[in-house]
């Protein structure tokens, strides 16, 4: 009797233990089906061995003991299972249970965004009963080849979960032809999860908060220009952003927005926020709020102590007739 058919339905992966699962580092099987299961001593052994369940000395039914292999006829428990030498454990090996892939949308295991057309992407997997998980890009991740780069957490989510940092070779320059694949593993000490999210890079693209907003006094107008952030791709006129501008009316409390740099003068604060204007790309986070202060020096040094040093100078244009050494210029205290 031949044992392949007993690993047709088996995916084996090498990891590494740290305590339990929690790093892919350790000899385990995941379970398709209801096929036979062949677990082996990790070690090399020649003599007669035991086998235990979860460390205790467990009444394995429906199991045979052949050599250094422990053949399951019927899986009734899925964790660690461990080989000894008397007293002395020879190692162990985890049977965990694949779990259908959830129908839930991917966003709500994977998230994924970047911050410009640059090489790299983050993703957060956001499932908190998995205590490892790891991701890999491209279709080798996906058809599960031994040439897969699987990338690990560069952290953990305040409230479980992972972040990861992924790296692609797309051109910034070139049009998307395929979207990216992006393959998930996750485990528990029982439990093992795959899934795949497919995407474009200029679908996922969200902008940072922009460097910094400026103004100048053009009559009864405030003229805003609002700076692109340092993550963001140069040169601008090949990657342009486009900019709304938020802000509050001195007498009524009023927020309004506007796409164009001149607003109101009678505003109290002001604040900006910036997209990719040539894909459905989602908006920036908002800059905080400043305090808009209109006018000369004078007037400035008096409205920012009472104000604080969370305000915006918007300097005078320069009035027809008069003449300056200097060209006007955008300044503003951060």
């Amino acid at each position: 009797m031949t044992v392949i058919p007993w690993f047709v339905m088996l995916l084996c992966v090498i990891l590494q233990i740290v305590n339990g699962l929690t790093s892919f580092h350790d000899i385990y099987m995941v379970q398709k089906g209801d096929s036979l299961v062949t677990l082996t001593c990790p070690t090399a052994f020649s003599g007669a061995m035991t086998w235990k369940y979860e460390g205790e000395n467990e009444d394995l039914d429906h199991t045979q003991v052949q050599g250094h292999n422990l053949i399951l006829n019927e899986v009734d428990w899925y964790g660690e299972y461990s080989c000894w030498d008397g007293d002395r454990k020879l190692g162990s090996i985890y049977l965990l249970e694949e779990l259908k892939d959830p129908e839930e949308p991917d966003d709500s295991l994977i998230s994924c965004s970047a911050k410009s057309y640059g090489c790299t992407f983050n993703c957060s997997w956001t499932r908190s009963e998995f205590t490892a998980v790891r991701l890999g890009l491209g279709h080798d991740c996906t058809d599960s080849q031994d040439s897969c780069t699987w990338v690990y957490p560069t952290a953990s989510l305040q409230d479980g979960g992972f972040e990861f940092e992924l790296t692609h070779s797309l051109s910034p320059y070139t049009e998307e032809t395929a979207p990216l694949v992006v393959t998930a593993e996750a485990i528990t000490r029982q439990e093992y999860l795959r899934k795949t999210k497919r995407f474009y890079l200029r679908d996922i693209v969200q902008p940072d908060s922009p460097a910094g907003v400026k103004c100048q006094v053009m009559d009864q107008r405030l003229k805003v220009k609002v700076e692109p952030p340092a993550t963001w791709n140069c040169p601008p006129s090949y990657f342009p952003l486009e900019h709304q501008i938020g802000y509050i009316f001195k007498d009524n409390g009023k927020e309004e927005h506007s796409m164009i740099p001149l607003i109101p003068r009678g505003v109290s604060k002001l604040r900006a926020r910036s997209r990719d204007p040539l894909v459905p790309s989602p908006w920036s986070q908002w800059t905080p709020w400043k305090n808009v202060v209109a006018g000369g020096k004078k007037e400035e040094k008096h409205k920012r102590q009472r104000k604080g040093k969370d305000s915006i100078r918007c300097k005078t244009g320069e009035k027809k007739g008069t003449k300056t050494k200097s060209r006007s210029a955008f300044t503003a205290n951060e």
